[in-house]
């Protein structure tokens, strides 16, 4: 989908430099904004351009869609969801499932203030700040990489566990669940019929207050690299395994749309792309800000371990958005 052009800026991980994207038929690159769920009410976006250097954006250079917002998730709603995936994969319905949560907030800070905010606490996130005129205003800084590609040569990650406490070592569940990813990426690269795959990791990335677990997967790969992307999405990260299975579970279980969370979004061009998994992040709306957070479950994940594990995730990034 490719109609109405957003406004839109982003910092690389590991840069001060900001990007904007000014519309062009000619423009040599493409960026994609796609939905967790391609079955969903929400399309995938995407918008060719020329990408131009550019300064932070100012409060009030948007105007924000009156769009209505899902409802925050309860505690004990949360905890009902793992109870059911719990169930699902102690049934072998499931290997593993993640389980989301939204979080609404009625005041909230400027979208513009937000990225500012989000560039300043995670230098080593993608930061993103997108608003378009029917699809609203998101903004995010996430640490997953999805697929990254200059020309043949393309690169992955397997991003799972999260650990608050340094000192605590990792426990063989939180092992599990990244291997569990792991496997699966490595078998999506083998079946698209990518070659010289070799992994390095699984060792600890450090996101602000949180340690995940990551393995750098690379390769040599000749075909249709958006094709890649979307064959790697969504990974079991953010939905799970078997993913069909999982997705449905998402869907019925999960009383609030994803819409854009945990999708992914970034660019293409003739010399490669570089796509980043949408986590960390948040809609505005007319009831205010809702952001989103989730978890993985797999055998001997705990409900009240889970819960505060979203609760982590969204300390980590929600004082960005919050007056």
């Amino acid at each position: 989908m490719a109609d109405t052009a957003p406004q839109l800026w982003w910092r690389p991980p590991g840069s001060r430099d900001i990007h904007t994207m000014v519309p062009a038929s000619d423009g040599t690159t493409t960026f994609h904004f796609v939905p967790f769920d391609l079955e969903g009410a929400s399309p995938a976006l995407s918008w060719t351009g020329h990408v131009v250097a550019c300064e932070s954006p100012t409060p009030g250079t948007l105007t924000l869609a009156k769009k209505p917002l899902p409802p925050s998730t309860s505690q004990e709603e949360h905890k009902d969801n793992v109870a059911r995936a719990l169930d699902a994969i102690s049934e072998g319905a499931l290997a593993k499932v993640v389980v989301s949560r939204g979080q609404q907030h009625s005041s909230a800070v400027p979208p513009e203030e937000a990225f500012a905010n989000l560039c300043q606490m995670h230098p080593n996130a993608l930061v993103y700040l997108m608003h378009h005129p029917e699809e609203g205003t998101w903004c995010g800084a996430t640490p997953e990489l999805l697929l990254r590609a200059q020309q043949h040569d393309v690169d992955t990650a397997s991003l799972a566990g999260t650990r608050r406490n340094p000192s605590v070592a990792w426990t063989d569940k939180e092992r599990v669940e990244q291997r569990l990813v792991t496997d699966h990426i490595l078998n999506v690269l083998a079946q698209k019929g990518a070659t010289h795959i070799v992994q390095d990791g699984p060792k600890d990335k450090t996101y602000g207050e949180l340690a995940h677990l990551e393995t750098r997967i690379s390769a040599t790969y000749r075909g249709d690299l958006h094709g890649l992307a979307q064959a790697l999405h969504p990974t079991p990260a953010v939905c799970g395994l078997p993913v069909a299975e999982a997705a449905a579970f998402i869907r019925d279980q999960e009383s609030h749309d994803r819409m854009y969370y945990a999708g992914f979004l970034g660019w293409s061009s003739p010399l490669g792309c570089a796509y980043y998994v949408n986590l960390r992040c948040a809609t505005w709306g007319q009831e205010g800000v809702n952001l989103f957070a989730g978890g993985g479950i797999v055998e001997g994940s705990s409900a009240e371990e889970e819960w505060q594990e979203t609760e982590a995730k969204l300390h980590s990034f929600a004082p960005a958005f919050l007056p």
